[in-house]
């Protein structure tokens, strides 16, 4: 016994460099592989509107982006000015203008992890980890340049920050609530939405109903002052509600697709749901926010133990409000208000979902022997996979997002001459051929009044209908670009900018080529205008000219 005893201490100590490395690993396992499924093919798809608007604001002096901010996307601000530090470092390339999304979700998955080894054990945090990494809309934004992934990396943050700050047993609670409001303040920063996080703490303080009143101190000193940091940014930004003036009003098949958006699709439903409904279960039997872990974070022999003492915050009672109360609060709103609704609004709730689902997993792999809970593991995991396969790979098409406008971008760089003019039906179709200023900035824009820069806009000014005679009628060969925002509601103005180019022939159509959201046509003259006469003899009918026939009954040609 006593050789033992003496032996014991080294034999920690030889053990300690593997502990450490095992839980390190928790981490950062799920991390790399949320690192290494993003960056795969990170570049393919091409840009679409909402990158484009990134792209404009990005490559704009400060003094211009704040003028834009006066005048709409304010609540994308901070991200803007962020990204265009990176964009002058890093250059604005698919991938390059992508990558700061890819490292945040990695960033976010190792982040989902440790919460789930805290509050259920090292087993669930890695499965948790793994899960949000191979997630469907975790790898959709993850190949965006937009802020909604490093908005879910700060809520894993905000989140973490949460459950450390209110366990009995941390010496100093004050600095990781004052960490957690400044998370919310940067949270709020990225896009207002994410402030509807901290309802959902609050809802999770009061279910856990902790005997810890200080709790409740903190967290309403901490989160309410960035709160009320942030109420000028809203107020000002609720000023700009007419850019989601489009967005629908709620109803259940809205809800539905919630629900599918959350899973990664219908077939990933019953998968999903069955240890999502077991690691709720799991959870509430669980109260602890150490399942394996101290209070300072090292491991130690009674950590299982210490994670069912009844201190702490369950990790059913962590999660749901998370991933329902954001949800639920922005339907809410949208049915009094304004529709302000859109499920990219709600990604930071993913998290939850997929700590949830650690959760059940892991219980699953601790039923029976070793070998039995590992083969349920497998099965499983192979369920969640196969479903996934096929969206997974259908957003690394080159075609994946709405729009596809780098296929119009290579139609113009392979067949328009410098100078050649064009024709944007409308504003936004400008803003998307915005993307790729490379090809489109070789033609000559006769449609636009004023560019967007000067204008404080994505879309420029346009000219009105009859302002297009002129330039038409002085040319040999005119494109024309349409979009879903042309075609879908195509208005009085792009229905006359489509008569005002037939009134100024005749043409023929020399190519015509379709890309996923839009058209390019281009028009080829086949003789000189005639201007209509205004009056002719009585019984001397007018010279018909041969109407131009209208693109959209034309055979496609192949780019």
């Amino acid at each position: 016994m006593t050789s033992l005893a003496l032996d014991s201490p080294a034999r920690d100590e030889a053990a300690r460099p593997e502990r450490r490395l095992a839980r390190w690993a928790v981490p950062l396992v799920p991390a790399a592989a949320a690192l290494a499924l993003s960056l795969v093919y990170i570049g393919r798809p091409s840009f679409w509107l909402d990158e484009a608007a990134t792209l404009s604001a990005t490559s704009r002096p400060v003094g211009q982006m704040l003028r834009l901010f006066h005048n709409l996307d304010l609540v994308h601000a901070f991200y803007y000015l962020a990204m265009k530090v990176w964009v002058a470092v890093f250059g604005a390339g698919e991938t390059s203008l992508r990558l700061p999304s890819a490292l945040a979700t990695a960033v976010a998955a190792g982040g989902v992890a440790l919460i789930g080894r805290r509050c259920s054990g090292p087993m669930a945090g890695l499965l948790a980890g793994l899960v949000y990494a191979g997630s469907v809309p975790v790898a959709s934004f993850a190949h965006e340049a937009r802020s909604y992934a490093m908005v879910t990396a700060v809520a894993v943050l905000a989140t973490y920050l949460l459950v450390r700050g209110v366990h009995p047993r941390e010496r100093h609670p004050w600095r990781w609530f004052a960490g957690y409001g400044l998370a919310i303040l940067l949270l709020g920063l990225l896009h207002l939405d994410g402030v509807l996080l901290l309802p959902a703490h609050g809802a999770t303080l009061l279910l856990a109903r902790s005997k810890a009143r200080r709790s409740w101190l903190r967290w309403t000193v901490c989160g309410g002052l960035a709160g009320v940091l942030l109420l000028p940014l809203a107020l000002v930004a609720h000023t700009q509600a007419e850019q989601v003036a489009w967005l629908p009003r709620p109803s259940w098949t809205l809800v539905w697709q919630l629900v599918k958006f959350m899973v990664g699709g219908r077939d990933l439903l019953w998968p999903t749901l069955v240890p999502v409904l077991a690691g709720a279960f799991v959870g509430l039997r669980t109260r602890g926010a150490d399942a394996a872990e101290g209070p300072d974070g090292a491991e130690g022999r009674d950590g299982a133990r210490r994670g069912t003492d009844g201190s702490g915050v369950p990790l059913t009672v962590l999660t749901l409000p998370w991933l329902v109360v954001p949800s639920v609060l922005l339907l809410l709103a949208s049915l009094v208000a304004d529709p302000m609704f859109m499920f990219r609004y709600v990604l930071f709730s993913v998290p939850a979902l997929s700590l949830l689902m650690g959760a059940g997993l892991a219980a699953l792999a601790a039923i029976g022997r070793p070998w039995v809970g590992g083969a349920l593991l497998a099965a499983a995991v192979a369920v969640l996979t196969v479903p996934s396969v096929q969206p997974q790979t259908a957003l690394r098409r080159h075609d994946a997002k709405l729009d596809d406008v780098r296929t119009a971008a290579e139609v113009v760089r392979r067949h328009a001459h410098q100078g050649d003019p064009i024709v944007y039906l409308n504003g936004v179709v400008r803003w998307d051929a915005g993307a790729y200023p490379d090809a489109f900035g070789r033609l000559r824009d006769i449609g636009m009044a004023e560019d967007p820069v000067r204008a404080g806009n994505f879309s420029g000014i346009d000219k009105a209908p009859w302002q297009l005679r002129g330039p038409l009628v002085q040319s040999d060969r005119v494109w024309l670009m349409h979009t879903r925002a042309s075609t879908t509601h195509p208005g009085p103005l792009v229905v006359r900018r489509l008569k005002m180019i037939e009134a100024t022939g005749p043409w023929r159509i020399a190519g015509n080529w379709r890309f996923k959201g839009g058209r390019l046509v281009l028009y080829v003259r086949t003789g000189p205008y005639r201007a209509p006469s205004k009056a002719h003899p009585k019984g001397s009918p007018a010279t018909p000219q041969r109407a131009l026939p209208k693109p959209r009954r034309t055979t496609p040609a192949k780019p």
